[in-house]
C-alpha cells in the first residue's frame, strides 16, 4: 500500500472514529416530548429589537402556551413596524404585557439590559421564568416539556437546541459547519454533567427556576456580557445549580440568520466568546474545521485511486448523515469544505474584532 492510500485509509478511519461519537452524542441528548397538559406555570419574557418579521408568530407561539401566566415583552428601541404589531397584539391579549425600552447604558448590552428592565416593569412571580427569543416559535406543549425535564432532571436551568431553517445557500452552507463547532466545544453530555465544570446555555430559550437566578444575580449581573446566556449558565452551575441542555427541535424552530450580513455580523459577535475568550482554543478550532471539513476532498487529490474515492465518499456519506441527523440538507455535504473554510474564517474574525477591541456589532448597537 502507497502512502497515500494509507493516508486515504487513515482520513476515513479517523471521520468513522469522529462519526462514532457524533452519533453518540446526539443519542446521550435527551429528546422531550411536547407536555401541553403539564400543570406548571412560568412568567415569560421576550426581548425584541426591529423584528417585524417574525414578532407576531413568535408571540402567538408564545401565547399559545398553557403554562404561560404572564408573557412581558420589551420593544427595544424598535424602528421596523415591531412597536405597531406588539401594540395591536397587546390590545387582544390581556396576558400579554409591552414594555418600551430605553436601550442599554454605558458599559451594558442590549438583550440582558431590556431583561433587567422587563423585570422590572413586571416582577417575576413565578416558580420558574422562560426567557424566548423574539425569532423562535414555541411548538404547543414546548413549555410543558421544558417544566418536565427540569422536575425529572432536577435540573435548575434548561436550555434546548431548536430547529434552526436554513433559507439561503449559504444558510445551508454554513450553518451546520459553525453548529458541529459550538456544539464540540460545548458537548451535552459535558454540559448536563453536574460533576463537569463546562457550562452552557442557549439564550434562545431558557427556563430557569426562580430562586437560583435570583441568588446568581439574573441577567443584571451578566448584563455587560455580550453572550450573557452562557455567562448566566455559568453562575448557574457555580453555585450549585444543574444544567441541562435537551434537544429541542420538535418543541421550537427559529432562522437565526435570514440575511449574508445577519451571519456574518452574529457569528462574528459570539464565537470567540463561545470558545471561552481564549485565543489558542479559537485557533485550534479553527484548525479543525478546516481539516476535518476537507478531509475527504484532501484524501482525494492525494490519492487519485480506489483508496482516495472510497475514503471521499465515505467520509461525504458520514456529513451527510450527521447534516441529515442534525436537520440539515444532506446534499450540502458536498460544500462541506468550503462551510468548514468560512466557519474558520469567522471564528478568526470573531477572536480578531474582540481582541484587537476594535468591538463587534449587532442591530446597529457596537459592543
Amino acid at each position: 500500500m502507497t502512502p497515500a492510500a494509507v493516508f486515504a485509509v487513515a482520513a476515513l478511519a479517523l471521520w468513522a472514529l469522529l462519526f462514532t461519537k457524533g452519533l453518540i452524542g446526539i443519542a446521550r441528548t435527551p429528546v422531550p416530548k411536547p407536555r401541553p397538559q403539564h400543570p406548571g406555570w412560568v412568567d415569560a419574557y421576550l426581548p425584541a429589537r426591529d423584528e417585524a418579521e417574525v414578532i407576531e408568530a413568535s408571540v402567538q407561539a408564545a401565547l399559545r402556551q398553557p403554562h404561560v401566566e404572564r408573557l412581558v415583552v420589551v420593544d427595544d428601541g424598535s424602528t421596523d413596524g415591531t412597536t405597531e404589531i406588539l401594540a395591536r397584539l397587546a390590545g387582544t391579549r390581556t396576558e400579554l404585557r409591552v414594555v418600551r425600552g430605553h436601550g442599554p447604558g454605558p458599559g451594558e448590552c442590549g438583550k440582558p439590559a431590556a431583561l433587567v428592565a422587563a423585570q422590572a416593569a413586571f416582577p417575576p412571580e413565578q416558580e420558574w421564568l422562560l426567557f424566548v427569543d423574539a425569532d423562535v416559535v414555541l411548538t404547543l406543549g414546548a413549555i410543558g416539556a421544558l417544566l418536565y425535564e427540569a422536575e425529572h432532571a432536577e435540573a435548575d436551568l434548561v436550555t434546548l437546541i431548536p430547529t434552526v431553517t436554513l433559507g439561503t445557500w449559504l444558510e445551508r452552507v454554513v450553518m451546520p459547519a459553525v453548529g458541529a463547532l459550538v456544539l464540540a466545544h460545548h458537548p451535552p453530555a459535558r454540559v448536563n454533567d453536574p460533576r463537569d465544570p463546562k457550562a452552557f446555555a442557549n439564550g434562545q430559550v431558557i427556563l430557569v427556576r426562580r430562586s437560583l437566578y435570583t441568588e446568581v444575580g439574573g441577567h443584571a449581573a451578566v448584563v455587560a456580557e455580550v453572550l450573557e446566556d452562557v455567562a448566566l449558565a455559568r453562575r448557574i452551575k457555580a453555585a450549585g445549580g444543574r444544567l441541562w441542555v435537551v434537544d429541542g427541535r420538535h418543541l421550537a424552530q427559529t432562522r437565526m440568520y435570514a440575511h449574508a450580513a445577519e451571519l456574518f455580523e452574529g457569528w462574528t459577535k459570539n464565537l470567540f466568546l463561545l470558545m471561552d475568550r481564549r485565543l489558542g482554543t479559537a485557533l485550534g478550532w479553527a484548525l479543525a474545521s478546516v481539516l476535518l471539513g476537507s478531509l475527504g476532498l484532501v484524501a482525494l487529490v492525494v490519492e487519485r485511486g480506489a483508496y482516495g474515492l472510497a475514503a471521499y465518499l465515505g467520509i461525504l456519506a458520514m456529513q451527510a448523515t450527521l447534516r441529515w441527523r442534525g436537520g440539515a440538507q444532506p446534499a450540502y455535504a458536498i460544500f462541506a469544505p468550503l462551510g468548514a473554510v468560512i466557519a474558520a474564517g469567522l471564528v478568526l474574525r470573531s477572536a480578531a474584532r474582540h481582541r484587537s477591541g476594535v468591538g463587534v456589532s449587532w442591530k446597529g448597537r457596537t459592543y
